[in-house]
């Protein structure tokens, strides 16, 4: 079996993919806080019946131990106009409070925390976890869809967040006629 590439030179191609970007926000059985939140970059639909999530989270980052215990949870899809969520988000050692302290948001009925202003939140009950080398995977099962402005989304491209931009036209090929499809 061919060895694998360096993980560096791996991180670097994988920069060039851009990502969505969400922050997870799931309560903390073991805090006072409104709950904990996790910036993720890997998030990707699954399914469509039963529609399912998925994302991974590091071992050792501290949403694992709250993901592990089989929360609700809520991914929140951001807009162009709060990058500045992701990398609050992002930032390791905060506290549940900390993260929180400044942020508007609520508490479902689940006790999850709900960000305002998220033009997309999905609320997940777990469905299945994978444990793929440093990382969980897992596989949520959305329950709610809560929809509010479109205001664009948040990839991670060359180590930076951005926008979606603009659409680009598709039109330089000419469209496959259906004969064609047929004989193929």
């Amino acid at each position: 079996m061919p060895e694998s590439v360096d993980g560096s030179r791996f991180r670097a191609a994988m920069r060039r993919v851009p990502s969505p970007v969400v922050v997870i926000t799931a309560p903390d059985p073991l805090s006072d806080a409104p709950g904990r939140g996790i910036t993720i970059g890997s998030f990707a639909s699954v399914a469509l019946d039963p529609p399912l999530v998925s994302f991974n989270v590091a071992r050792d980052a501290s949403m694992h131990r709250i993901m592990k215990s089989g929360v609700r949870y809520v991914v929140h899809v951001l807009g162009e106009g709060q990058a500045h969520l992701a990398k609050r988000f992002a930032e390791p050692g905060r506290t549940g409070h900390e993260q929180f302290d400044g942020v508007p948001h609520r508490v479902d009925d689940a006790g999850s925390p709900i960000l305002e202003s998220v033009g997309l939140a999905l609320h997940c009950v777990p469905h299945d976890e994978t444990e793929v080398a440093d990382k969980t995977l897992f596989i949520g099962r959305v329950v709610q869809v809560d929809e509010d402005d479109d205001d664009g989304a948040v990839l991670y491209y060359r180590q930076d967040y951005r926008g979606v931009g603009r659409e680009l036209p598709s039109s330089l090929l000419s469209p496959v006629k259906r004969a064609s499809n047929d004989s193929s």
